[in-house]
């Protein structure tokens, strides 16, 4: 396999999902790296993008599902403090990764044009989850040498608008795009250049030629427009977690029985968790998901049922710290929150489990003469199931 690739099915001449995945967190030239420029405008070291890209470059080997265009390769970037082998989930195969730099980025980008341009029914993913600054409607996503032109520190960056402009062209009729980057704006970068230049163009603007089919394209960002994304240190960020549980089954629908995820569903899913405190904690509802377009198509299907975050609680918040939840599906019981069990920091929160589309029982037992009980179906976005008592 050539360059960034880790995955290259056979081609058949039949319509592919092809997919570059970016993950940068060790930048060298930002405070706390080996050489850091005296002004890096606040950015530090990340250890949440190489393990998030990990994570949704093993969800797309493992987990993605489109017959229709199944995936037909995977190129993956990391630049991380410890560089070890990317381990194919199916196979067990180790494979090295090509760190980030700019170069490498601008490579494995026309690369994945090319793969994609096969076909006009091809799909094309991309995922990056590292710095990022933007000023109006350019944004610079950072690679790991950033900084290290000092005439033009922004050499160092991959210019997302130009990238999806570029994109015009490719015959790949579907493209989905998600940014796990802030989008606030740089004393140092965009706003000082004087002249809107956001980072490197690999592929040159264009409009898309006449003969191709009408082009879908949907970017996900992790956050609004001017605001900041929050990583987790030592842990996957919270967008591409609420992104992977999303597509576990809370984005699902069955309008014609099969489960299946569409674009907008997806937004919708990805929203929810970032609200949920038990899932976001400090910054719950203050990271909000946000699209560009959203072209309404089939994303992914589900082999089986969805999995559903689901909220028990009683009618009276207070009540959740001594009350003994129980969960029953078929008479059978099938999770259990013990009295005195509730979160030391939060005792009024709700039970937040998941659980798999279907009928349950629920129950709150606050003592002997006080049990309250409800039946429900569970399904997605979510549920929310209040006990009150009778």
């Amino acid at each position: 396999m050539a360059g960034a690739v880790i995955h290259d099915a056979q081609d058949t001449g039949s319509p592919r999902t092809h997919a570059l995945v970016v993950g940068v967190g060790k930048y060298p030239h930002l405070a706390g790296g080996e050489a850091p420029v005296p002004d890096s405008d606040g950015m530090q070291q990340l250890s949440s993008p190489p393990m998030s890209a990990r994570a949704f470059a093993t969800w797309l080997l493992a987990e993605y599902n489109e017959p229709h265009k199944p995936l037909g390769s995977l190129a993956l970037l990391l630049s991380e403090e410890q560089p070890t082998p990317y381990v194919d989930p199916r196979t067990g195969t180790g494979h090295d990764v090509e760190v980030a730099t700019i170069d490498n980025v601008i490579a494995a980008v026309r690369q994945w044009y090319d793969r994609g341009d096969s076909h006009v029914d091809n799909r094309l993913v991309f995922y990056f989850c590292g710095h990022g600054v933007s000023q109006g409607e350019d944004m610079a996503l950072l690679a790991a040498d950033i900084f290290s032109d000092r005439f033009n520190p922004l050499n160092g960056a991959l210019d997302f608008s130009g990238l999806m402009n570029g994109l015009k062209r490719c015959k790949a009729t579907e493209q989905v795009f998600f940014v796990d980057a802030c989008r606030s704006n740089s004393d140092v970068l965009i706003e000082s250049s004087g002249n809107r230049f956001a980072g490197q163009t690999p592929l040159g603007a264009g409009t898309r030629p006449l003969d191709l089919p009408r082009r879908f394209h949907v970017p996900y960002y992790a956050t609004l427009a001017g605001d900041r994304s929050h990583a987790r240190p030592g842990q996957v960020s919270l967008f591409t977690e609420a992104l992977l549980r999303s597509l576990a089954g809370a984005a699902s629908d069955d309008p014609e029985g099969d489960w299946l995820i569409n674009t907008s569903n997806l937004l919708e899913a990805i929203d929810h968790f970032m609200h949920q405190r038990r899932f976001a904690g400090a910054v719950v509802g203050v990271q909000v998901p946000s699209v560009g377009e959203l072209p309404v198509f089939v994303l992914h299907r589900l082999p089986g049922p969805p999995l559903v975050p689901v909220y028990v609680g009683c009618g009276c918040a207070e009540d959740n710290a001594a009350a003994e939840f129980v969960c029953r599906e078929g008479g059978h019981e099938r999770l259990r929150r013990a009295a005195g069990q509730a979160d030391d920091a939060d005792p009024q929160s709700e039970w937040a489990i998941e659980l798999r589309f279907g009928n349950y029982d629920f129950e709150a037992r606050l003592g002997d003469q006080d049990v309250r009980t409800k039946s429900i179906t569970v399904r997605p976005v979510f549920r929310r199931i209040h006990l009150g008592k009778s």
